[in-house]
């Protein structure tokens, strides 16, 4: 597809179903979110959708964003009835599927914010992957009917 109709492509399926954020390389990033939190919360959890559409895996390897003392990749996974977040050095994205991040299970801990982003806002979040590509996502902040995480009671591994 020549390159004009590829991009004209894009824009028009980010205006017609609104969820569409970034297609480069590889990887499109659809629903990139923060879950809000109080204004003394120490890390908030981010959460988008990843998918692959070349034919080999690609890693999601490096998350920055401005305003954190520390980013990183978590997996929450249940070790003997105990749910715990382990931390990962990266995010596989299989060929030609989608890795949902999202509470429960792969997410981004953003860690230590200067100030606690509100709802309603946005946090722009880069995505640096194996291949070499780099993706910039606006993540908006908004409430989470879904499962709140007692950070308390949940143990980090940071194997």
């Amino acid at each position: 597809m020549p390159m004009i109709t590829k991009n004209i492509a894009l824009i028009l399926l980010f205006f017609i179903s609104g969820n569409v954020v970034a297609v480069q390389g590889y990887v499109t990033i659809t629903e990139p979110w923060i879950r809000s939190a109080p204004p003394n919360a120490p890390m908030l959890g981010a959460f988008m959708n990843l998918k692959n559409n070349s034919d080999k895996e690609i890693k999601l390897v490096k998350v920055h964003a401005e305003g954190f003392k520390r980013i990183e990749m978590h997996r929450t996974i249940n070790s003997e009835g105990m749910m715990m977040m382990v931390k990962q050095e990266y995010i596989p994205i299989p060929a030609h599927e989608l890795v949902e991040l999202k509470p429960g299970s792969w997410h981004i801990m953003m860690i230590n914010p200067d100030s606690v982003p509100i709802e309603g806002s946005s946090v722009m979040i880069n995505l640096l992957f194996d291949d070499g590509s780099t993706q910039m996502v606006h993540a908006a902040v908004k409430s989470s009917k879904m499962m709140m995480h007692n950070h308390d009671t949940m143990q980090m591994n940071k194997q």
